[in-house]
């Protein structure tokens, strides 16, 4: 289990700490798509993106204390599949990643149930860790985080949304 939760933490890590990232290169892009979705007030949408982010780097953070950072990544998944469902009609361009890939759709919500999913897997096997991990299996673990990661970083933009 202790490949398993690497695996995990690596992947959620990444996911979010690319996504703070490519926020924060551009905080104003992202800001106006908080905006263009019309799910808060104008005035606090870069309030609200900024806190984002923040919650985003937070993730990635907290992979250390990897019961608080699944926690943290399934609450803010969950609100995005909220945003995602609410937003669909309004083909609000995704800026998940930084620059947009394409309005919001199902590409999206099935990216976050994946990640969802990871999360849970991470969150169980936390208590079931033993530590007779070997070095080379560790490193095929977080391997398999990292490209993991890219793929589901990669994944809604290249999926035609039906």
């Amino acid at each position: 289990m202790a490949y398993a939760l690497l695996s995990c933490q690596v992947l959620i890590g990444a996911v979010f700490a690319v996504a703070a990232l490519t926020k924060l290169r551009d905080p104003a892009a992202f800001a106006a798509s908080v905006a263009a979705l019309r799910l808060v007030p104008k005035g606090v949408a870069s309030l609200v993106a900024g806190a984002v982010a923040v919650a985003e780097a937070s993730v990635a953070a907290l992979m250390f204390l990897p019961r608080a950072g699944f926690a943290l990544a399934a609450a803010l998944l969950l609100g995005f599949c909220a945003v995602i469902v609410k937003s669909r009609r309004s083909r609000v361009e995704c800026r998940c990643f930084g620059a947009a890939s394409g309005p919001l759709g199902p590409a999206h919500l099935v990216r976050n149930g994946l990640l969802l999913a990871v999360a849970a897997l991470g969150w169980a096997a936390v208590p079931a860790v033993h530590l007779d991990a070997t070095a080379g299996g560790l490193a095929v673990a977080a391997f398999a985080g990292v490209a993991g990661a890219a793929l589901l970083i990669v994944l809604p933009g290249n999926v035609r949304s039906v």
